[in-house]
């Protein structure tokens, strides 16, 4: 039987952190040995608002480089540039067709972003970005996607959109389901723990953990993180969100049950606690920065890239087709 198909992308804009690592990296590079892989660096849904060419580019390597690094194996998983698959653009178009501007205005990143900037603000790209994303799922019949929780409501999006046009056109489309991990799947802010973790937080933010910065920066931001008055290390994130975030993040880059870490520093202080955590944060990232460095020197990437582009054209233009086909709207 042929495997499962999974995907996910992720836009070359900000810097990624621990938060995204552990929210949907982890997951996918645990997981792509069991399914049909795909990944990609999402380009296109990168320019949703003005960016330098320049600096898109460089991001857009130095992204694909930083994943290659955390683990994703291009001998399990097709890996490429969302803008070489141009069938992505294609289908994107086609099932906005079947969206309705509603559902759009809807969409909480929507209208998150319109509150900051205006109406005016907002350009069209952001507005269509739930349809693209649907395409660039069902265009490989996803049935798994790993997300962060904050992305709950697009794959939900892509499920309506898939089974809309499954019903007036004829079973076509797969309908995906999210894989949302039990822990990490929202890392919080250091210092502000009713916010997640962003990328596109400023380089100098004190409660963000971005994974190419200097080890010694993540430290100190590890130390000064916020906790509570109770000296407790207990996962409770109603009433210890600091603390509970915290622990979420030491199990997983250790491996190990949150209740085990709870018991290990039962009597213990915060201090002991967070330099323990600081030092295991500090092990994990040079790891990883040294794969970076490794790849983004090599001439690697770039074969990488045309690879999974290829791998990736050849379902997707399967796709497409059938789709067309659907739709009436071919020779």
């Amino acid at each position: 039987m042929d495997r499962k198909s999974m995907i996910t992308g992720v836009q070359p804009t900000g810097r990624m952190t621990l938060g995204n690592y552990i929210g949907a990296i982890k997951n996918f590079v645990r997981l792509q040995t069991e399914y049909q892989s795909y990944i990609f660096i999402a380009d296109l849904h990168g320019i949703t608002t003005f960016q330098e060419p320049s600096a898109i580019h460089r991001s857009i390597l130095d992204l694909a480089a930083l994943y290659q690094a955390c683990g994703v194996d291009p001998e399990h998983t097709s890996f490429f540039l969302q803008s070489d698959v141009n069938e992505h653009s294609a289908l994107g178009y086609l099932i906005a067709m079947q969206c309705r501007v509603g559902e759009l205005s809807r969409m909480t990143q929507y209208k998150s972003k319109r509150e900051k900037l205006g109406q005016s603000g907002v350009d069209l790209g952001l507005f269509i970005y739930p349809t693209l994303m649907a395409a660039d799922i069902l265009l490989y019949d996803a049935e798994v996607v790993p997300v962060g929780d904050d992305q709950r409501q697009h794959i939900e999006m892509t499920r309506d959109l898939g089974e809309r046009f499954n019903k007036r056109y004829g079973d076509t489309f797969k309908l995906p389901d999210y894989y949302i991990p039990k822990v990490g799947a929202r890392i919080l802010n250091l210092q502000n723990p009713a916010e997640k973790m962003s990328k596109s937080a400023p380089p100098d933010d004190k409660g963000t953990i971005f994974m190419l910065d200097d080890v010694a920066v993540t430290r100190k931001k590890i130390m000064s993180a916020v906790t509570d008055s109770e000296s407790r290390v207990a996962f409770d994130p109603a009433n210890k969100p600091g603390v509970s975030n915290l622990l979420s993040i030491y199990s997983v880059i250790e491996d190990i049950p949150i209740a085990e870490i709870e018991g290990r520093y039962e009597g213990a202080n915060y201090g002991a606690f967070k330099r323990d955590l600081a030092d295991a944060a500090e092990r994990f990232i040079l790891a990883i920065q040294a794969r970076y460095n490794d790849v983004r020197q090599s001439e690697k990437l770039d074969q990488i890239l045309e690879q999974g582009r290829i791998n990736a054209q050849v379902k997707a233009a399967e796709k497409l087709e059938a789709v067309r086909r659907r739709m009436g709207i071919y020779r």
